[in-house]
C-alpha cells in the first residue's frame, strides 16, 4: 500500500473549516466530483503512513458509488493505493 498525492479543489469557509469537493484522480487525471463529506477527523493512514485530517469522502466513480479516505497532511493531500 501507498500514497497517491493528488489535486484537490476546496471549500474554505469563514471559520476556516476545509471541506474537499473534488478529487484529480482516477485512470486518466480527470476530476471526480466529492458527493459528500461525511466524516472529517485526526487520524493515522493504517494502509500507507502518515498522520493527518482523514475525510471519509463518498465519491461516484464510473457508475459506483464508493467511500473514500482522502488525507490532509498540511499542504499535501493524498488517497491510499493498491500498489
Amino acid at each position: 500500500m501507498g500514497k497517491l498525492y493528488i489535486d484537490v479543489l476546496l471549500y474554505i469557509k469563514k471559520d476556516g473549516k476545509i471541506i474537499p469537493k473534488q478529487i484529480k484522480a482516477g485512470f486518466e487525471g480527470e476530476w471526480i466530483p466529492i458527493d459528500k463529506v461525511l466524516d472529517s477527523r485526526r487520524r493515522a493512514s493504517l494502509k500507507a503512513g502518515g498522520t493527518g485530517i482523514r475525510h471519509t469522502c463518498v465519491i461516484n466513480y464510473n457508475e459506483m458509488r464508493r467511500e473514500i479516505y482522502l488525507y490532509d497532511e498540511g499542504q499535501k493531500w493524498f488517497i491510499e493505493t493498491g500498489e
